[in-house]
């Protein structure tokens, strides 16, 4: 994974996103820029403005393949939400409930060969009214290989069920990615990232939307407007880990700059002939 850290007018997080076989994510050194966000299909670098949050970002991207990651991921995620029970209890004068020792009650169930099972990309949505976006998505990622599946959990009025779904894939054995799509104040991303032991993307249905950039230190959601380049950084996530997907992605590159070159070459010749 490489973090762009590029300020003024971010080229360096686009091309780079454009040319690798692996995930690029923004973290410019001036905070919130814009020009991270708007570049053309292709660039698929993800934005991310906190550097606390792009560290358990890139956590959550290797912790099928690191037993010493996974184990200081989960040990993060357990620590912050311990302290904020003991706070709660303090406060109420009652015991905490649902940890043991200061860790989560909830199972860590190892990741077997993670690398010989078929990628999967979750699409979350708030709701079912933003279907078409969802299956522009879908679609998107089909065009890499990639198994889609498309989940309606709304954090605002199913936070119980939000956080079941997210401990369900996190004993997943499969490598996953979630694509967050909730429109509005986008809790949705937020709050899966900070319980998913795998990436979490925003990619909301109403185009640009600041609540996906402005999370705290934990919310490690990253960010990209569009979702033919949702698609392909997910195909740069799971390309060391399935072939069918790196061959696509291989090939989706190696298209687009051949059709620049034609286009240039056409473009010569008539010049040349005038």
């Amino acid at each position: 994974m490489m973090v762009g850290c590029a300020g003024g007018t971010d080229a360096l997080s686009g091309t780079a996103s454009y040319l690798a076989k692996f995930p690029v994510v923004s973290c410019p050194p001036d905070g919130m820029n814009n020009s991270c966000l708007t570049n053309p299909p292709g660039s698929s670098n993800a934005f991310i403005v906190k550097p606390a949050n792009i560290a358990k970002f890139a956590a959550q991207l290797f912790a099928r393949h690191s037993e010493d990651i996974h184990s200081a991921l989960k040990a993060s995620i357990s620590e912050k939400i311990v302290k904020l029970e003991q706070a709660d209890a303090k406060l109420t004068g009652q015991t905490c409930e649902g940890t043991t020792n200061g860790q989560s009650t909830s199972a860590i169930v190892p990741n077997d060969n993670p690398s010989t099972a078929k990628p999967l990309a979750i699409i979350a949505a708030g709701s079912d009214s933003d279907m078409p976006h969802l299956e522009n998505l879908k679609a998107e990622l089909a065009k890499f290989k990639i198994d889609s599946e498309i989940r309606i959990c709304s954090a605002h009025k199913q936070p119980g069920r939000l956080q079941s779904v997210i401990e369900a894939y996190n004993k997943s054995t499969r490598p996953v990615m979630m694509v967050g799509c909730a429109g509005g104040t986008d809790a949705l991303s937020g709050t899966a990232s900070y319980l998913a032991t795998f990436p979490v993307v925003s990619c909301p249905p109403d185009g640009m939307n600041n609540s996906c950039l402005t999370n705290p230190p934990g919310s490690s959601n990253a960010y990209i407007l569009k979702p033919a380049n949702v698609a392909k950084f997910a195909a740069q996530v799971f390309a060391h880990c399935s072939s069918e997907v790196s061959d696509a992605l291989g090939a989706g590159i190696a298209d687009k700059i051949t059709k620049l070159e034609k286009a240039d070459e056409q473009l010569t010749k008539k010049a040349r002939g005038a």
